[in-house]
């Protein structure tokens, strides 16, 4: 394989990690706003404040922080949004010279090595980027006439309180990603599951890229035995992670779920580059297998 190329692609690697950290920190940052904002307007605090009940000072000081911590949020979605399309966009770029590359040399091999670097910057940021937001609120809340009946030195007393607690009343918030999730079920010792997404969506992955490369670099990495295995056998396995992801996304809805309250779900952009890195890693396999005729 051409050297150029290979110190090219080296580059790109050490680039789009140095990105990818950036992307992934914008995006936790936004995680961490929202998680704020939730607390603030948490349905326990909210209800247990008398300055809730008495008056509205402390109901508009719980709401102007939220939507502080609303318009934090709102800045890191657009900061990990501009990284996003950079990386997107040094993507495609990087697979426009290799593709040139790859004419210019008569090599077979430096399209799929391509796509086995963008599929690995894909997955770095597919397992350090939240993939999916729940969040469980009612807007406005209006309890309605909440009747207090009650004895005040020796005289009945006899009320009907109503109440509407404006703005967010949130009941539940989660987002998590991969590296996340997988932490919090190792320290919830959910072990099965645990191990089964770091095992499908982390350990097999790397060594699925790392094969392929391998099998990229000449005909001594082709004789081995574990290498040739694990390339031939990789494309049958290449759903697991789909499935793992599902698992997971489950995992979070079904936690999540109350009755009679509205439930609000976003796909975030750490799923979309999970399914990036599966289809590029399958491509790649796939040109892999027919290039080096590997039956």
């Amino acid at each position: 394989m051409n050297k150029l190329f290979l110190g090219f692609s080296l580059l790109f690697l050490i680039g789009s990690f140095i990105l990818n950290l950036q992307f992934s920190k914008a995006g936790n940052r936004m995680k961490l706003a929202k998680e704020k904002y939730a607390d603030v307007l948490n349905f326990k605090a909210r209800f247990l404040d008398p300055g809730e009940w008495t008056g509205d000072i402390a109901e508009k000081q719980k709401l102007e922080k939220a939507s502080t911590y609303s318009a934090t949020a709102n800045e890191y979605k657009a900061q990990s949004s501009m990284y996003g399309w950079i990386a997107i966009g040094s993507y495609a770029l990087y697979m426009i010279i290799a593709f040139l590359f790859s004419r210019k040399e008569d090599d077979n091999n430096i399209l799929p090595f391509g796509l086995t670097c963008v599929a690995l910057a894909c997955l770095h940021v597919g397992l350090t980027y939240p993939m999916m937001e729940i969040t469980a609120l009612e807007r406005n809340l209006d309890i309605g006439a909440l009747p207090i009946k009650t004895n005040v030195m020796g005289f009945s007393v006899d009320l009907n309180i109503e109440q509407v607690f404006e703005g967010d009343m949130v009941f539940y918030y989660q987002s998590k990603s991969v590296l996340e999730l997988v932490q919090t079920l190792f320290v919830q010792k959910n072990w099965i599951v645990a191990i089964s997404i770091l095992s499908f969506s982390i350990l097999f992955p790397l060594i699925k890229l790392l094969s392929t490369c391998l099998l990229l670099f000449g005909d001594r990495f082709k004789q081995t035995g574990f290498v040739n295995f694990f390339v031939k056998y990789a494309g049958k396995w290449s759903m697991a992670d789909v499935f793992v992801v599902s698992v997971f996304l489950a995992y979070l809805a079904f936690t999540s779920m109350q009755v009679g309250i509205t439930t609000e779900s976003k796909v975030l952009m750490g799923l979309y580059f999970f399914l990036a890195y599966c289809l590029l890693s399958i491509f790649s396999s796939h040109l892999i297998l027919r290039q080096n005729k590997i039956a």
